[in-house]
């Protein structure tokens, strides 16, 4: 487990400058002029959801108690569970924000394009349709099978970091996400069978980047053949 004040300290160094910024951008979206602060800072409360990830503890309620038993004296006012969760989840996006901008300063030469179903629901009951996160979800099918959710796409350097990740409808493609997941970096990108495309290959390496993709499998029996 890593140590909170160090955690802590890198996240601050950030938000001192990005906090501004990012309630600013709340008070566009949510097309309110005051927005209510909570009981910790917004430093505070990132620094708790990535303590979480660091620590050998597999349970939020768990982590919560041993959080209010042991580093108590570091907050002037813990919140109780519950509203903890809330506030996590209600700041999604200045933790995001927090990963895009320490991603940047890794400039990795070689990385890793993926994605990976979210299902929302059980195969069985998509044909009765689901309603939860109905804006965003939609049936898709993976190297496993149709599925009806989201996909996560995530672009990871050597070391298993992730260096930018994206959220998108099930039925998207991956190479459509591709652009956006590389975009500004200049690296050899290695993915498998569902990024093969010549035409992203070009596009791609007039802006620095080279994709490199599994053969398909007509291709590797072609190979087989001859040798």
């Amino acid at each position: 487990m890593y140590d909170f004040t160090e955690i802590f300290c890198i996240v601050d160094d950030f938000f001192k400058k990005f906090e501004p910024i990012y309630w600013q951008f709340l008070k566009q979206e949510n097309k309110r002029q005051r927005i209510r602060q909570a009981t910790l800072s917004l430093s505070e409360i990132v620094a708790i959801s990535i303590y979480y990830k660091t620590s050998q503890v597999h349970n939020f309620k768990m982590f919560f108690n041993l959080l209010c038993q042991f580093e108590s004296k570091l907050f002037k006012d813990l919140p109780c569970y519950k509203n903890l969760i809330i506030l996590i989840n209600q700041h999604q996006l200045a933790i995001h924000a927090l990963l895009y901008a320490l991603s940047q300063e890794d400039e990795s030469s070689y990385l890793w394009i993926d994605s990976t179903p979210l299902p929302v629901c059980k195969n069985k009951r998509i044909p009765k349709g689901h309603h939860a996160l109905d804006e965003i979800a939609s049936r898709g099918k993976s190297t496993m099978g149709w599925f009806y959710g989201c996909k996560l796409h995530l672009l990871m350097n050597q070391e298993g970091e992730i260096v930018n990740s994206d959220l998108s409808n099930g039925h998207i493609a991956d190479l459509k996400k591709v652009e956006d997941l590389v975009n500004g970096l200049s690296a050899t990108v290695y993915g498998d069978r569902g990024y093969i495309s010549q035409p992203l290959k070009e596009t791609l390496k007039e802006q620095g980047i080279d994709l490199m993709t599994y053969p398909r499998k007509k291709y590797e029996s072609d190979l087989i053949a001859i040798f």
